[in-house]
């Protein structure tokens, strides 16, 4: 018989729920959520767990390779076996595979700038893809890395459809952090620059979020006219001038026309 909840109704997705299994995905997502160390104090803190419970499934975790422990301070962090799996989640992906021979092609027409390619993941601006410029210095924005939805020019094209309850949420729970005198960080001001963004179908990011780095970025569409991803081409002012990367708008708007019609959208 199905198990019945304390409320008397039948409850039909319990039986396949395994609650170590669940507290074990628990604990991966406070490790994304958090930008230190985890101890075992943390997990019940976070968890409502007891100690004991707590550390063995951190044990447990670290026997199987997913997390490290340090045992002169007892904390606990990410292994790098996780990159096996983020790889091959972005390797999988079927946007990266239409929209990587169009960087290419915007690399041999522009080797100074850096080429992005991101998606809005859970609320997080996640970079799936890159391609270097040929110019040193570079801004590593290595495929996994999160940017600041307010501050980059991925960001603003990733967000700037989204309904206003779900922004205004973004905007609680993250911030806006000013990472240089440009950055914005009164919320209107950003929404007015959103409502820009959606006017022109594109973002700018100019020294927003690194010092003397700017940045186009424009919105990828589906079928449904839904944006599902961003691609960004940026340089530092040493190897591309303001007016330089302004010029690339025409070459980026039609690219990214493109890659939107590979993806099944035709407006």
């Amino acid at each position: 018989m199905e198990r019945k909840m304390d409320t008397g109704v039948i409850d039909k997705s319990d039986k396949y729920n395994i609650k170590a299994v669940e507290r074990s995905f628990e604990i991966l997502d406070l490790f994304s959520q958090l930008d230190e160390p985890i101890t075992v104090q943390t997990i019940c803190a976070q968890l409502g767990i007891n100690s004991n419970m707590a550390f063995r499934m951190l044990a447990t975790m670290v026997q199987s390779g997913y997390l490290q422990k340090d045992e002169k301070s007892g904390t606990y962090s990410i292994s790098l076996k996780f990159l096996t799996l983020s790889r091959k989640a972005l390797m999988s992906m079927e946007i990266r595979r239409v929209v990587m021979p169009f960087l290419e092609m915007l690399r041999a027409k522009y080797p100074k700038a850096n080429l992005n390619l991101a998606v809005l993941y859970q609320g997080e601006v996640v970079v799936i893809d890159r391609i270097d410029s040929t110019s040193l210095p570079r801004t590593y924005f290595a495929p996994g890395k999160t940017l600041p939805f307010h501050a980059t020019g991925l960001g603003k094209a990733l967000t700037c459809e989204l309904p206003e309850a779900e922004l205004d949420a973004m905007i609680e729970k993250k911030g806006l952090k000013p990472f240089t005198p440009s950055t914005i960080t009164d919320p209107a001001e950003l929404k007015k620059e959103l409502a820009k963004v959606r006017g022109q179908h594109y973002s700018r990011d100019r020294a927003e979020f690194i010092p003397n780095d700017n940045c186009n970025a424009f919105p990828l569409r589906d079928a449904s006219g839904r944006i599902i991803a961003a691609i960004s081409l940026s340089a530092f002012e040493s190897y591309m001038t303001v007016d330089e990367i302004e010029d690339t708008i025409p070459v980026l708007a039609e690219t990214a026309r493109n890659i939107s019609f590979y993806m099944g959208y035709n407006a």
